[in-house]
């Protein structure tokens, strides 16, 4: 087929040109349709290139190209329009948004029915962000939830759309992460130097692979993956707190094998280092040190055109000194202040406390051509192992234990027009040990088979729906559905909604009883935490409205969104527990329970717009409303990730009712810098009033080399060394004294000068 094809139009209006390839930069031969006033389809050439005339106007375009997932979004094309298209394979371990569509692809509206968010590769570098928890706390609509502080060495969490992280999946390349013992994974520390993207995807959506167990939404990790055309970066960096790194990876493809290797270490002393302190007239020294390593092997081999093999293994560990962030200035009850933090003086808390940390995640996978459509299968394991050395941290973090989880996907799908049809099923097992907390090792299995399919009633409407079937060894069975509609309104707008259902299951840690004579310590009304084998799952229904729209260099996105939330899991505390003669021995026990019922409400407005060719920006502001509507009135209830008391119509302690942020990037003759604001309200996790973070960088790239400056909370917002204990803004109690809260601190104002080769 000759380069460019051209396709002449009637009208003299727009002229417009594309690519079609893969995540790897592989080039496609797609076939293009363009859906609108006019029809037009076009096919790319051997270097998935197409040049296109079409009159200007709105359009809905669908992509096709044999092996790959179908793509069909709404674009409005405006003369010199470039379109960019990622096709990727199927299986590829995407979530929701496979296939990628992109005119400015930060000005591109929602091909989903719920919110999916990327966040590229060049975004983290723009910022100069070395770990993904700092790009995923500049979004609305993540909750960084920090039980053992806000020091960077303390674990993170991930919390979307509610209070509970255990609501959220973590994904790598679509396998699940997420461990048994908390529900959610510990995101604090891991790179993004391993990583081509991180998608984040809200709420439940027809969309939605693999499963309906999850209620806020997904964060699923894209690793990076081989190109076609080689490439490899050395990147170097030194900054505040004596922090150096340094990270390596290359990627290509020789003959039919594509590979993708990355690898780096990274080391810093943190906010606290080596610090004297006494414990019960004992002086120990305490700090904040990380020492992290990580490294990625992802190969693909082509057998055929149309059958490849996958492998794919990323390994982590890290060290950390947890002492800082689990120690504190005790609070003076006299003075109702906390504790003075001069070297020497008393603290209380863990003292000395290190914590070891390994994942290994493995994935193996195959795609080829079955009857009319394309087979994918995948097997994938892994496992992290937690080791602590030293005191006794005051979380489910702070416990030695291994996690390993298993599991087989096989999906079959076919493309046929517009109609978009998949049917598949997985299989997964895991297993949880932890001498520290269960006296043997805890397992469970799932099975889950599922049905989506997509096609468009008419050119301008799309709809998408699924059906999962799940079936758990430790709570039974959970049929769930999902439905989503899109509607273009022919000014350039799309309108959209979905419904669904999913779960939450129970977790093993929760679902574990331990006898009277294995509880752990008791808290100072001598009472022991314990599991309850009786817990049930949790349930949810979700509705979701959006509307999108672009006006030429701008794009407004809006979305409302409500959860309603059936036996939520929390953590029952007996009422008016007292200790008895021994302060030592438990007089009662708190376990989780299913309680009443919750809602989760709110939405965002998104704005982007492009200024010229060298700036762009873009705005949100979030509302995430989360409360129980009822609770049983025999019932004392608490929140198990934050602890705090359960009051019926008040929002979750730990959960900011509003969010906002504010992107700035700018691009022009080698000179390149990004800023992020972002706004936090009050009743946030750290229990401290509202305030707003600041991270910018600014740098130059000449040829192969770039030299950047990148800061992180330059505002210096919350700022400290150490916890301070009863001094966070208190949670109100009806008809009792506010429950306080411990003031947990951000790492001051940091620098790193970054030095990387292409």
């Amino acid at each position: 087929m000759p380069f460019p094809i051209v396709l002449a139009a009637a009208i003299d209006c727009c002229n417009i040109s594309g690519t079609v390839r893969t995540a790897e930069g592989t080039p496609v031969r797609a076939h293009a349709h363009f859906a609108g006033r006019s029809r037009i389809s076009v096919d790319s050439d051997a270097s998935g290139r197409f040049v296109l005339h079409i009159a200007a106007g709105s359009f809905r375009l669908t992509i096709t190209a044999p092996g790959f997932a179908s793509t069909a979004t709404d674009i409005v094309v405006h003369d010199g329009e470039r379109i960019d298209v990622t096709l990727e394979p199927i299986g590829g371990g995407r979530l929701r948004e496979i296939s990628h569509v992109t005119i400015d692809g930060r000005l591109s509206l929602p091909r989903t029915t719920v919110p999916s968010r990327e966040i590229s590769r060049a975004d983290l570098d723009a910022m100069g962000y070395d770990k993904v928890a700092d790009a995923l706390g500049t979004l609305p609509s993540v909750t960084l939830t920090r039980p053992d502080g806000g020091s960077p060495a303390a674990p993170t969490a991930i919390a979307l759309r509610g209070p509970d992280p255990s609501e959220t999946r973590i994904s790598l390349d679509g396998q699940p992460l997420n461990d048994a013992n908390t529900g959610d994974f510990d995101l604090a520390l891991f790179p993004s130097a391993l990583l081509g993207a991180v998608e984040v995807s809200e709420g439940l959506g027809p969309e939605d692979h693999r499963g309906a167990d999850t209620i806020g939404g997904e964060v699923n990790l894209i690793s990076l993956r081989p190109t076609t055309i080689p490439t490899w970066m050395l990147r170097l960096s030194s900054g505040s707190f004596n922090t150096s790194t340094i990270e390596a990876s290359a990627t290509g493809r020789v003959a039919r094998l594509g590979y993708a290797l990355a690898g780096g270490k990274a080391y810093s002393d943190g906010n606290v280092h080596d610090y004297p302190v006494m414990f019960g007239g004992v002086s120990e020294r305490i700090g904040s040190s990380i020492l992290t390593s990580s490294a990625l092997v992802h190969l693909t081999y082509d057998l055929t055109p149309r059958v490849t093999l996958r492998f794919r293994t990323l390994s982590l560990s890290d060290t950390r000194d947890l002492s800082a962030s689990e120690s504190a200035p005790p609070f003076n009850q006299l003075t109702n202040a906390d504790g003075p933090d001069a070297p020497n003086s008393p603290f209380v808390g863990s003292g000395p406390l290190t914590r070891a940390q390994n994942l290994r995640a493995t994935l193996l996978g195959a795609t080829l051509p079955l009857g009319a459509g394309t087979l994918a299968a995948t097997m994938t394991w892994s496992s992290v192992r937690n080791a602590l050395d030293g005191g006794i941290g005051s979380t489910p973090y702070d416990f030695s234990l291994n996690d390993r989880l298993a599991s087989t996907t096989v999906e079959w799908s076919r493309l046929a027009g517009s109609l978009a049809f998949a049917i598949g099923g997985s299989v997964r097992s895991e297993s949880l040990s932890s001498p520290d907390q269960f006296g043997y090792t805890l397992s469970e299995r799932a099975s889950t088979v599922w049905l989506r399919a997509a096609t468009d009633l008419a050119p301008h409407v799309r709809v998408a729906g699924s059906a999962v079937r799940s079936n758990w060894s430790t709570f039974g069975s959970s049929t769930d559905g999902r439905f989503g509609i899109a509607v273009e309104d022919g000014a350039g707008g799309s309108l959209r909604f979905a419904a669904g259902t999913g779960f939450r299951a129970p977790l093993l840690s929760e679902l574990y009883t331990a006898p009277f004579s294995a509880l752990p310590p008791p808290d100072q009304n001598c009472v022991s935490a314990n599991g309850n084998a009786a817990e049930r799952a949790e349930h949810a229904t979700e509705y979701e409205l959006g509307y999108a729209r672009r006006l030429g260099s701008t794009t407004f996105d809006a979305t409302l969104y409500r959860t309603n939330l059936r036996d939520p899991i929390e953590n029952f505390y007996p009422l008016n527990a007292t200790c008895g003669v021994d302060p030592t021995v438990p007089v009662a026990q708190s376990f989780p329970i299913n309680v009443g019922n919750v809602v989760y409400q709110g939405g965002t407005l998104r704005i982007a717009r492009r200024f010229g060719t060298e700036w762009f920006a873009s705005a949100e502001y979030g509302v995430n409303a989360a409360y129980p509507v009822s609770l049983p009135d025999t019932v004392s209830a608490a929140n198990p990730t934050s602890g705090s008391s359960l009051v019926v119509g008040q929002q979750f302690a730990g959960i900011p009712l509003q969010e906002a942020s504010l992107a700035l990037r700018y691009s022009h003759d080698g000179f390149h810098g990004a800023a992020n604001l972002t706004v936090t309200g009050a009743n946030n996790w750290l229990a401290q009033g509202r305030y707003a973070v600041l991270d910018a960088a600014i740098g130059k790239r000449w040829g192969k080399i770039d030299l950047t400056l990148a800061g992180t909370n330059l505002s210096s917002a919350v700022t400290g060394r150490f916890t301070r204990i009863g001094l966070g803004t208190p949670y109100p109690i009806p008809n009792a004294p506010p429950q306080s809260r411990d003031a947990l601190v951000l790492q001051p104002a940091a620098t790193r000068l970054i030095f990387t080769i292409r």
